[in-house]
């Protein structure tokens, strides 16, 4: 069985912000997962739960997903 590689499709400030971002890919079919991120330094280590964390995606479906962030950050201006 194939491993499935996923890849970093952004680093948000904190969990909320990469919630919002997971559940409308989800809604849009594709799967996102969240995780805590090392950037800039340390993740949840230094910054507990409100730290930065980063969303990935399935990387056959990362340019789609590329395109449907880019909408929410458009309705966001």
């Amino acid at each position: 069985m194939k491993k499935t590689e996923w890849s970093v499709l952004d680093i948000f400030e904190n969990g909320t912000s990469a919630e919002i971002a997971r559940g409308f890919l989800e809604e849009n079919g594709i799967e996102a997962k969240i995780r805590d991120s090392t950037v800039p330094y340390g993740g949840s280590v230094i910054f507990g739960e409100s730290g930065p964390k980063e969303l990935l995606v399935k990387v056959e479906e990362l340019e789609e997903a590329k395109s449907l962030l880019d909408e929410i950050k458009k309705h966001k201006e």
